[in-house]
């Protein structure tokens, strides 16, 4: 029987991730921005290593952050930043304590979305905030696709690693 898991993908508006969950979904970019309204909910076959899982993606809107209701049940957590602007990766502290305080043995994976765009900061500071996290960082574009399926893989090994009450780093 295949293994449903819930994970959360969050962080500020318009770093992309409703673009990235479409990308896996959909194999589609539409590049135009579309607001989310609270909470969008997609389901999706993912590879935990070398088993399917059907992960619960759960697109938290960016001004919604607080809305703990949205994390309760969460195996792990991709926390995404726009990697040309810096303001959104620091604000990723916000939503890893959300994420830490309501869902507290859920996995984190850290992701720079719009790498197509170039880095417009140290890449080195996206790995910092991953290390203090605890966390991988990955890179990805939403836009061309690239690396895409491989950090939505990683977030479902990590939503099946702490479910099993497995660390990973």
């Amino acid at each position: 029987m295949l293994r449903s898991v819930k994970v959360i993908v969050a962080g500020e508006k318009t770093v992309g991730k409703t673009s990235l969950v479409e990308q896996y979904t959909m194999g589609k970019f539409s590049g135009q921005y579309s607001h989310s309204l609270g909470l969008n909910v997609t389901t999706h076959i993912a590879m935990a290593g070398s088993r399917p899982v059907k992960l619960e993606l759960w697109d938290i809107a960016g001004e919604y952050f607080e809305r703990t209701e949205f994390y309760r049940g969460a195996a792990a957590c991709m926390l995404v930043y726009d990697v040309t602007r810096e303001k959104t990766l620091q604000q990723l502290a916000t939503w890893m304590n959300m994420c830490r305080s309501t869902v507290p043995n859920a996995g984190i994976i850290v992701v720079g979305n719009k790498i197509d765009l170039g880095y417009r900061f140290p890449q080195k500071w996206g790995e910092m905030f991953a290390n203090y996290a605890n966390a991988p960082h990955l890179s990805a574009s939403a836009r061309t696709g690239d690396q895409v399926d491989g950090i939505f893989n990683e977030l479902a090994k990590r939503a099946i690693a702490s479910l099993e009450g497995q660390q990973t780093k």
